[in-house]
């Protein structure tokens, strides 16, 4: 039976606004119905008996927000029905909560015990103000996750008895230096926000919340700027979505040791995007707040508060110092650093992971799950250094990349398994590629792989696992993998310890051709090769964020029969370890126009072929008209496969990255544009190559 009495939704126009825009608002609608009340249940009311203070969010005669605490002895805060809280309390000297304590006033509530990281909230309207109190009429409550809070043990002072005792107060338009070191050491804040425009709808009204970080969190910008990272939390988004409609928002700072506290009001701001948000490990989005009013109460809390131990929620967030690095690792993406091998394990009879870490001690460049690494190699014997790109096979971790090469016949796979050495070195330029884990997506996840195509997948799978218990929401995984039998099969003990880690993780192995020390439901959990039909068996009907990586069959096939089963294409994720690429249906560039067929000329070898989408590159072209251009990465990177294009136009699967003339193109990542008017060469031809 729903909790939330109202026809109307729990959340105003600005709090559904961002849960759609981060795919969550059906999922969080009605869970909310469910927890969002319009009442104080009787756990609530106890709880906040229990407090020695609470934090308070109100709006001043100008309708700036203000966040406030009101303090007593536990039992100060009574409700003496499931509608009304009743606080034995007055503001404290200096607070400008003394001058909006106004019956019919928003007010937002937040109760923390920080000893058990409890915590609930509530906001309402202030029923009546007397001498030595107020009360609360209840409009909307509901518990909060204990996430991002510091534990720390209470201490209520004798003081508590005269709250409005004169104490030193500072008011400013900026940060004075006082206020800019708590401001800088603080590992919590409280931040009030409101958006009211029908003081009738039970959505709306004044909020205050704790965020809470690592010593440092919070940076400073300039003298009335700052900025903090905001991390995954309830998907209610009351904070932000008040921002969104209202950007006046207020914070609350405390000096746990002095009881100093620094109160403030202004505008506030939510960063969605940009490179800050993107090396801030764990942080969702950004909030930018630029002062009016600062106002610093010295020892101004009669309580003392005793550190206990940090969130462990914490442990999965960085910092503003490890941002900067990240930030400037990324500035030097297309520089080569040298990487030194400090591991090497085996994780099939053919495939080797190397563990890498910056020779220089320096900050590796961050990167998502699913991209892979540009390589340089010195190989003894060889005029040139040889370049490659190789899947990170580990999620993010900041501390070390991991590569897993499988022995091929090549010059580069050869060299890494048979003389590359713990201590050794190579060069690598940042991670890239656009084949990565869409972590915007509430969808289920199924990852599909065959042979060597699982190092991303494993990667992707620790990532999706992190993220779970860094926010306590965890998304459904079907891994699906093939291999030719058990001595190939890479992972199979990661593989098994994540799916222990995760009640949603779902795996299957399939062995095409097991071998004498292979058992059916030990080492693998089918026979045969990896296929629509296993698919459709495994899988419920949903709707799936799909990733595949293998052979060029192999997921050319999977992507023709989940599309013809009706998965929409922008659900298939794709990425091939070999020389060719899926051709998706409907794709918008110019290469794939009208499916038109496009005649290449090679100049120098006397040779036309025929382009057609299911081609691949020009590279691809080339070689299956007998032709042997010289290339190394396949992927743009190292410059080796530039040739002239005499005529014609060519577009890129991914932008690249090797320098190359105004009249070369990188063949390996390239697909010749149908020729067009002025744009053609000759009567038929699309593109002139000199091979």
């Amino acid at each position: 039976m729903s909790r939330w009495p109202h026809e109307g939704s729990p959340f105003h126009a600005g709090e559904q606004e961002v849960q759609t825009r981060l795919g969550v608002r059906d999922k969080i609608e009605a869970f909310a119905r469910r927890v969002v009340r319009d009442h104080l249940p009787e756990q609530h009311r106890e709880f906040y008996a229990e407090l020695p203070f609470l934090l308070l969010g109100t709006l001043d005669a100008q309708g700036r927000p203000w966040a406030s605490m009101v303090v007593g002895r536990p039992g100060f805060v009574t409700s003496p029905d499931a509608r009304r809280l009743e606080l034995a309390a007055r503001p404290l000297f200096g607070d400008p909560l003394g001058n909006s304590l106004k019956d019919g006033a928003e007010i937002g509530v937040l109760g923390i015990q920080l000893e058990t990281r409890r915590r609930n909230r509530l906001t309402g309207k202030i029923a009546a103000v007397g001498p030595e109190g107020f009360s609360i009429a209840v409009g909307q409550t509901f518990g909060n996750c204990p996430q991002y809070i510091q534990s720390r043990a209470v201490e209520v002072l004798p003081e508590v008895e005269d709250p409005g005792r004169r104490r030193p107060v500072s008011r400013a338009d900026r940060f004075d230096e006082r206020s800019l070191a708590l401001i800088e050491r603080a590992d919590s804040l409280f931040i009030a926000t409101a958006y009211a425009e029908d003081p009738s709808a039970p959505s709306q009204g004044a909020d205050v919340s704790h965020r809470g970080g690592k010593p440092g969190f919070v940076r400073v910008e300039d003298e009335r700027s700052l900025i903090f990272p905001d991390f995954a939390g309830n998907n209610h988004f009351n904070t932000v979505g008040n921002i969104l409609l209202n950007p006046k928002a207020g914070l609350l700072l405390v000096d746990y040791g002095s009881g100093t506290l620094v109160t403030m009001t202004g505008s506030a701001e939510v960063v969605w995007e940009g490179g800050e948000l993107r090396a801030f490990e764990g942080a969702e989005r950004l909030i930018r707040f630029r002062a009016e009013e600062v106002i610093r109460i010295d020892e101004s809390l009669p309580l003392r508060f005793d550190f206990g131990d940090t969130s462990p929620s914490l442990e999965q967030t960085g910092s503003w110092a490890q941002a900067a690095e990240r930030l400037a690792a990324e500035r030097e993406r297309n520089l080569h650093r040298a990487y030194e091998v400090f591991d090497i394990r085996p994780e099939s009879e053919s495939i080797l992971s190397f563990y890498l870490r910056r020779a220089d001690g320096g900050p590796l460049a961050p990167h998502e799950p699913g991209q892979f690494l540009p390589i340089r190699v010195t190989v003894p014997g060889q005029a040139e250094p040889a370049v490659r790109t190789y899947t990170l096979s580990d999620a993010p971790n900041g501390r070390h990349y991991r590569l897993s090469v499988k022995r091929e016949d090549g010059l580069v796979s050869s060299h890494l398994h048979d003389r590359l050495e713990i201590g050794d070195r190579l060069e690598a330029m940042a991670p890239r590629g656009k084949f990565v884990l869409d972590r915007s997506s509430e969808r289920p996840v199924v990852m599909v792989s065959a042979g060597v195509g699982i190092t991303p997948m494993v990667a992707m799978a620790q990532a999706l696992i992190d993220e779970g218990r860094r926010t306590g929401s965890f998304r459904r995984v079907h891994f699906i993998h093939g291999a030719r039998d058990g001595r190939s099969l890479a992972f199979a003990g990661q593989i098994r310890t994540l799916a222990a880690a995760h009640d949603g993780l779902r795996t299957h192995v399939r062995l095409s051709r097991p071998g004498a020390g292979d058992r059916l439901g030990v080492t693998h959990d089918s026979e045969g090769h990896v296929d629509l039909a296993l698919l459709q068996e495994l899988l419920p009907l949903d709707d799936y964020e799909v990733y595949l990586c293998g052979p060029p069959a192999f997921m050319q096939s999977l992507y023709d029969g989940l599309t013809g089963l009706g998965l929409r294409d922008e659900r298939i994720h794709f990425e091939s370890f070999g020389p060719a690429t899926v051709m998706k249906r409907g794709r918008s560039d110019a290469t794939a126009a009208n499916g038109a067929p496009v005649t290449v000329a090679f100049s120098e070898s006397g040779v036309q072929a025929e382009w057609r989408p299911e081609t691949g590159t020009l590279l691809d072209l080339a070689e299956s008209a007998g032709l042997a251009p010289a290339f190394s990465c396949r992927s743009g990177v190292c410059g080796t496969c530039a040739t002239r294009m005499s005529c014609g136009q060519a577009d890129y699967l991914e932008e690249p990255v090797a320098p190359h003339g105004d009249d070369e193109v990188l063949i390996c990542c390239a697909t010749p544009r149908p020729p067009s008017g002025a744009e053609s060469c000759g009567a038929h031809q699309g593109v002139v190559l000199a091979l």
